[in-house]
């Protein structure tokens, strides 16, 4: 098989060399067969006539044409959206369903970089492990990276672990190395590899295939065959001079315990290569290093941490990165101006039920857009809007919960029972949305900490500050964290909550269903004078199953 740069080189050669303007190319690889999917706005017959010539010069694979609509009509067009009815929020509302969620068949519509540049993280040659809850861009940013990397002539496997959830790291390994010498076979097919370095890898695979398939595979050691395609792998980049990136998607799906095996086998065939490994998963529910004997990945030493989280620790920040995600959208419908969509209240309401995480923030404005589409008279998404919206999702949330937490047996219990108490002791008992936790109390009850961070994964708390001081005690510091808007929003009409609410750039602490004025967070002391009112959970007060959680 060709690689994926050879076929990429190849298509956009010959739409070229025939006038076809193509909108993109994209290249999708599978075991024994290569797919070119080529979106074009013009010319689509044409295209068709090119797409079957390149049929017959691909080995085991097609190109597949897509007519989309032109974009450049739409730069010409200047009239603004009157208001939620307009047939352009109906397109932005079906664009936000369609491609809030990232895949390797279907990137983000456009990749936003954030502050930190994490992309030139992980473009580097360095092995990572890429961490974040659900939602914040985790795919997003290794699509991107991978698609710079085939660029610049890398050689890119990506592994989605959700298939290979069920297997043991033997199996997973086994399977992630055939696909790892197909790869580099097929790179020789595009001229890239001499017939040298091709035999090795030939020879290499053979074995790991009948490993694979072999009914006694699951018995057999599959460390044996790490020494054979490590030497194949090497020769084939000291031939070649070519980098191989490993990309692990959502690696938190398999079992605790076989992701450290796992990432140990990997790495064992990068030693003395330049071949690097990208992982992604989330952090709480991923064990990617056992200190005896070690196995893994050890941080510092073998990779680094990227965290991708976009907490409400700085909100500011996080809502110019959700609007610029945000405009994406929307200037690709032509809903503009955003204020005739969705009000300015709304959208900092819509970064507050978020908590940060891109995913979420999308989902809750489609879902606003869609309830505020409700009323005949609606002229743009309110406040009122976010927050039914949010108490939906909340359900939503309740089951990724219950789904992320399968890969312990009884996990998904203890963090619901930690949750209802959560709710219980900030709702009912003292009437706030937001508390804190003292770092000593976190050492001490370990397991108790590790429910609260779980939670956190999972968009059920958000962490506002990391290190709050004390005012009567030096050196004491507690962490502070906001309950998720979709665990009150119903609530907050019935009681006279004090909540956390986000107004005009700044934190804003007011009481609901009361004449008492806000208290706003606009300088730094009087943001550290709000978050210091609220109360102290005792980590002890949280349930866990034996063993911890």
């Amino acid at each position: 098989m060709e690689s994926e740069a050879t076929i990429r080189a190849l298509v956009e050669r010959e739409f070229s060399a025939s006038g076809v303007r193509t909108c993109s190319i994209q290249i999708r690889s599978f075991p024994g067969e290569t797919i070119a999917v080529v979106e074009v706005d013009a010319d689509y017959e044409k295209a068709l006539g090119i797409a079957q010539k390149l049929d017959a010069r691909i080995q085991n694979g097609f190109v597949t044409v897509r007519k989309i609509e032109s974009k450049r009509g739409k730069k010409g067009a200047v009239q603004s959206v009157k208001d939620v009815h307009d047939p352009r929020v109906g397109q932005l509302l079906e664009l936000l369903n369609a491609r809030s969620r990232t895949s390797e068949t279907q990137p983000s519509l456009r990749f936003v970089k954030d502050v930190d540049e994490r992309l030139n993280l992980a473009v580097s040659a360095r092995h990572q492990l890429v961490f974040g809850r659900r939602g914040v861009g985790k795919t997003s940013l290794l699509l991107e990276a991978k698609r710079l990397l085939e660029e610049k002539g890398g050689l890119v496997l990506w592994v989605n672990m959700h298939p290979l959830r069920a297997l043991d790291a033997g199996r997973a390994f086994l399977t992630i190395a055939l696909r790892l010498c197909d790869l580099t076979m097929g790179a020789h097919q595009g001229g890239r590899a001499s017939p040298a370095s091709v035999q090795l890898i030939s020879s290499a695979r053979s074995v790991v295939e009948e490993r694979l398939y072999s009914q006694a595979g699951s018995a057999e050691d599959p460390s044996s065959l790490v020494p054979l395609v490590q030497q194949a792998i090497s020769r084939f980049c000291v031939e070649t001079n070519i980098q191989i990136f490993l990309f692990l998607d959502d690696v938190h799906y398999m079992e605790v315990q076989q992701v450290p095996m796992l990432l140990d086998l990997l790495h064992g065939i990068t030693r003395d290569n330049p071949m690097w490994l990208k992982v992604a998963g989330i952090q709480h529910q991923t064990r990617w290093f056992i200190p005896n004997p070690p196995t893994g990945l050890q941080t510092g030493h073998d990779a680094t941490i990227v965290n991708l989280d976009v907490t409400l620790e700085h909100p500011e920040r996080a809502s110019k990165f959700l609007l610029d995600v945000l405009r994406g959208y929307v200037e690709e419908c032509g809903a503009l101006p955003l204020s005739r969509v969705i009000s300015s209240a709304a959208v900092e309401r819509l970064v507050l039920a978020s908590g940060g995480v891109p995913r979420d923030f999308l989902t809750l404005c489609a879902s606003s857009i869609q309830t505020a589409r409700q009323r005949a008279n609606a002229s743009a998404v309110g406040v009122q809007d976010v927050n039914n919206a949010a108490g939906v999702a909340g359900q939503t949330k309740l089951q990724e919960l219950e789904d992320d937490a399968a890969a312990v047996a009884g996990r998904s219990a203890v963090l619901i029972s930690a949750l209802n108490d959560l709710r219980k002791f900030l709702l009912t008992d003292q009437q706030i949305t937001y508390f804190r936790v003292d770092f000593r109390d976190k050492e001490i009850h370990g397991q108790q900490y590790r429910v609260l961070q779980a939670l956190a994964d999972l968009r059920m708390l958000h962490l506002i500050n990391a290190s709050l001081s004390d005012p009567q005690q030096a050196g004491q510091r507690s962490e502070v964290y906001l309950l998720d808007l979709s665990q009150y929003s119903g609530s907050r009409l019935k009681q006279r909550l004090r909540v956390l609410d986000f107004e005009r750039g700044h934190m804003v602490l007011k009481r609901t269903r009361s004449t008492e004025a806000p208290k706003v967070g606009d300088t730094s002391l009087r943001l550290v004078a709000l978050l210091r009112q609220g109360p102290l959970l005792p980590l002890n007060r949280i349930q866990t199953a034996e063993g911890g959680v």
